[in-house]
Parts: C-alpha cells; sequence; structure tokens
C-alpha cells in the first residue's frame, strides 16, 4: 500500500490506514461525512425497499404505547430544544423554493379570479367579486383534490 494517497473527497494527502482495503477519504469529519453519505447513497439506490414498512410499525407501537412521546419530550427538554433547532435550520435551508402548498393554492385562485373575461363587463365584474368572496370565505385549509379532480386551475362559480 503506498505511503501516501489523496483523498476523493478534498484532494489532500493523508497516510491511510493499513487496515482498510481501499481506503478514498482521508480522517477530516467533511470527507468521512461525504464518503459516508455517498455510501448510504448508493446502498438505498440499490436496495429501495430498504425502508419500506417502517412507519405503519412505529405507529402501531405508538398506538400502543399512548403519551410515551409526551412523557419522553416532558422528560428530555434538552433533546426537545436540539430537535426544534434543527428542525428550524432544515427549514431555514429549503428557503423560499418549497412554499406553502395553501399560499400555492390561494395564488392559483387569486390568478383564476384576475383572469376572468368576457362581454358583458357586469358579468365579469359579478363574478370577480364572488371569487374574492369564496376566497374569503374559505381562508382556511382548501383541498387540493378539487384542482385535481376539474383538471383545472381553480373553478369560479358561475353567479345566478
Amino acid at each position: 500500500m503506498p505511503s501516501h494517497q489523496r483523498c476523493h473527497y478534498c484532494g489532500k494527502e493523508f497516510v491511510p490506514d493499513p487496515r482498510v482495503r481501499t481506503p478514498k477519504a482521508c480522517f477530516r469529519k467533511r470527507c468521512r461525512q461525504a464518503r459516508h453519505l455517498q455510501a448510504r447513497e448508493r446502498y438505498v439506490k440499490a436496495h429501495p425497499t430498504i425502508y419500506q414498512g417502517y412507519y405503519p410499525k412505529t405507529r402501531k407501537w405508538l398506538e400502543d404505547h399512548p403519551g410515551y412521546l409526551r412523557r419522553y419530550r416532558k422528560s428530555h427538554p434538552d433533546y426537545v430544544a436540539a430537535d426544534n433547532a434543527g428542525r428550524r435550520r432544515r427549514h431555514a435551508r429549503t428557503g423560499p423554493q418549497s412554499a406553502d402548498i395553501q399560499d400555492e393554492i390561494r395564488r392559483r385562485k387569486i390568478d383564476a379570479i384576475r383572469g376572468l373575461r368576457g362581454a358583458d363587463i357586469q358579468d365579469v365584474m359579478r363574478r370577480q367579486i364572488d371569487g374574492v368572496l369564496d376566497l374569503m370565505a374559505h381562508s382556511g385549509h382548501a383541498d387540493i383534490q378539487d384542482v385535481i379532480d376539474t383538471h383545472r386551475p381553480w373553478p369560479v362559480p358561475l353567479s345566478p
């Protein structure tokens, strides 16, 4: 085995551990993490059903042990704080490209209202007002299935 080898991740030379058959990463934490992540991705790609069925087992266990999570979180406030901080970091990392689906639904409704055109200006205005009132009345959670079922952006109901 050569006395020095170049790391595949950072490009720096390192002295490999003689017990490792084909060393690819040096001993820096970032390189080891990259190597581990790459190996894990390769394994999951080769075994796509590896994690299939885990959640139903967890859910069944939690149903058999009611109140467990609440008690655990209450007795481990440090863990809860670290978990919440990690969740905030993960959400901050995703950034604005992953907008809330409810915001997207409202935007589509507003675009549909703005896009109304017709020969009779009063009819168009009445439909726009109806659409705005409907949007305001249903400001809670919208049902995305409506969009899927109708195959249209958002139907604005016609007033009689």
